[in-house]
């Protein structure tokens, strides 16, 4: 059965990755503190942190891929619905795709940074797959995503390991609130392998699959985010940031409206039938690998 978006999603983040994640900083600044033991200037090099605040940009791109994106019937608002049973649904998933990231922050003493950042993907490939009673077992669905994201995120930079006088390698933990906006479009579910060929899911003249047209939705959702990273220093002022994130954006949802049910006759002309139904809607989870380059000032 569907269920809103909650904490309860945490246990969804990887453990291990967060277990090695621990495990690798302890031993990074056991071995940190054996090499302060030989070397002052390195203990200070490593851990040196301004007692003020150092404002910074970021800018870079993240590989996202959606995680369990299942729709199924939304509330009732009085329409039929699409669905009509918790054994039905449309399961699938984003395809890797593209994310841009732009944000603002400050390097604050004791190793932390805060930071506002805004995301945007265009046009996301969504993929799925409906399983309707004899439609058959190929039932591929494709829809459009656009989203939106703004978000306040805090980190905090471990000591590390120096690479060179002065460049310290700093393994990152971080979390953040904010908002997601999202805008469905294009969703269309097909039938080209229905049980019966020659029954009401029959191909057009010219071999026309028969399928049926969601309506869009958009909406905005409370989202939190995890994430685990590197910092490698380029330059003095410059650090390219590696990161995973793991982000819970809340429900997707096809607004209430009419879907286009499009099969053809015996005769080979084709027919339209308009039905009006409620929402349909999904969990909207969101992996991703990050690169950002960071300038401070």
């Amino acid at each position: 059965m569907h269920r809103n978006s909650s904490w309860s999603n945490l246990r969804a983040v990887p453990p291990v990755l967060v277990a090695v994640w621990i495990l690798t900083i302890q031993d990074w600044t056991g071995a940190s503190a054996e090499a302060a033991d030989d070397s002052a200037t390195s203990l200070a090099a490593a851990d040196a942190v301004p007692a003020g605040t150092v404002p910074y940009l970021s800018v870079g791109m993240a590989r996202v891929r959606s995680h369990d994106t299942r729709f199924v019937d939304g509330r009732d608002a009085g329409h039929a619905a699409l669905y009509g049973s918790g054994q039905l649904f449309d399961a699938g998933a984003v395809d890797n795709g593209l994310q841009f990231h732009l944000a603002g922050g400050l390097r604050l003493p004791h190793r932390l940074r805060a930071q506002l950042e805004l995301a945007a993907a265009r046009a996301l490939d969504w993929r799925g797959g409906t399983n309707y009673r004899a439609s058959g077992e190929v039932q591929p669905s494709r829809a459009r995503l656009d989203t939106h994201q703004l978000l306040l995120a805090g980190f905090h930079d471990f000591p590390g390991w120096e690479i060179a006088p002065g460049r310290t390698v700093r393994p990152f933990l971080g979390a953040g609130l904010g908002i997601t906006s999202y805008r469905l479009g294009g969703y269309v579910q097909r039938f080209p392998e229905p049980d019966d060929p020659r029954g009401s899911l029959r191909r057009g003249p010219g071999g026309e699959i028969p399928f049926t047209a969601l309506p869009g939705g958009s909406g905005q959702n409370f989202t939190w985010m995890l994430t685990a990273g590197i910092a490698i220093p380029i330059s003095g002022r410059i650090n390219l940031d590696l990161s995973y994130r793991y982000a819970d954006a809340g429900a997707i949802r096809t607004d209430i409206g009419d879907i286009a049910i499009v099969r053809y006759r015996e005769d080979g002309t084709r027919r339209e039938i308009p039905v009006r139904i409620d929402e349909t809607t999904a969990d909207y989870r969101i992996r991703a690998w990050l690169a950002t380059l960071r300038v401070e000032f």
